[in-house]
């Protein structure tokens, strides 16, 4: 090689160095232009060019079990969408606010409960949002108030009860409340959250840690009745039902590769192009419609305890 060849090729940035920058500047000037036309508000403190770089590199590193990066099994235009949603709701997988999935070759952006907590207390007149778990042997009242609605009244904890073992969780409720004080309620039972998670390709997290992901998926329902009767931009509510409606049965017919391309798929275009990638086999339950082979997953641990899954 010759020196000016050689000078030529030092002078070149990588192509992997070319993608990531073509991604990430893509995605952050299309959330940053919507939040220069007032389509979005994002908070003061929320850097779209950090939080879109440091979830890309999440995406780029390698899984040794698996032996590649998620990023290398989802085209580049889902990539790109996955973390505009992202983006869009102001969360950050750096603070343990969501991860990615990808379904066939279709990445989608996931929120841990946190994450939920946190677009929720973002909305306009929200204080706050917490959830709680019920335990056998624990005592759970609630009331109609005197609007019709059903109403929190007591929940009598005994710390004992709380064994870990998904047998002995009765239910789980979230509590919504607003600036002026009023609250809003949202109960499942845990059949319910069963029938939840009987929809869900994650039964491997759900089992290991239930007490965690029952929380998740009351405060994903408390969410979404919440969000969907808020005036907050159109926009942003669409970002935040795409990475909601996987927990609810009745938004999912069934779970394969196309279905979730066909729901999921976003009709707008970033100016990226695709790359040819080869797509990864999922095995599915004809019969339950359960994914059998886990999606290439890689959350970023979220630990109640120290090295805990992202809920």
């Amino acid at each position: 090689m010759t020196t000016n060849q050689l000078q030529q090729n030092q002078s070149q940035p990588p192509a992997e160095s070319n993608k990531q920058n073509s991604i990430v500047t893509k995605v952050a000037e299309k959330v940053q232009s919507m939040v220069a036309n007032n389509q979005i508000n994002i908070p003061e403190n929320y850097s779209i060019v950090n939080a879109v770089q440091a979830a890309y590199f999440k995406l780029t590193e390698v899984d040794f079990k698996k032996k590649t990066a998620l990023i290398d099994s989802a085209t580049t235009e889902s990539v790109a969408f996955s973390l505009q949603d992202m983006a869009i709701q102001a969360l950050s997988v750096a603070k343990n606010q969501g991860y990615f999935i990808v379904y066939g070759d279709k990445m989608q952006f996931t929120r841990s409960y946190h994450g939920t907590q946190a677009v929720v207390k973002r909305m306009s007149g929200v204080k706050d949002i917490w959830a709680n778990v019920i335990w056998k042997g624990e005592t759970f009242d609630v009331e109609y108030n005197e609007r019709g609605q059903l109403a929190f009244k007591a929940h009598k904890v005994d710390w004992k009860a709380a064994t870990g073992n998904k047998d002995d969780i009765e239910g789980a409720y979230c509590i919504i409340e607003r600036d002026d004080g009023v609250q809003f309620l949202t109960v499942m039972t845990m059949d319910e959250i069963k029938t939840s998670w009987s929809q869900s390709s994650m039964a491997t997290v759900q089992n290991k840690y239930p007490q965690e992901m029952s929380k998740r998926t009351v405060i994903n329902r408390a969410a979404k009745a919440f969000i969907n009767t808020s005036d907050d931009s159109d926009l942003f509510i669409g970002a935040v039902n795409r990475t909601t409606e996987n927990e609810f049965e009745n938004e999912r017919k069934e779970i394969n590769p196309e279905y979730e391309i066909k729901k999921n798929a976003n009709t707008e275009t970033l100016d990226i192009q695709p790359e040819v990638i080869e797509t990864p086999k999922v095995d599915i339950d004809v019969s339950t419609g359960e994914i059998i082979s886990e999606p290439l997953v890689q959350p970023e641990p979220e630990p109640v305890a120290s090295n805990g899954p992202g809920f």
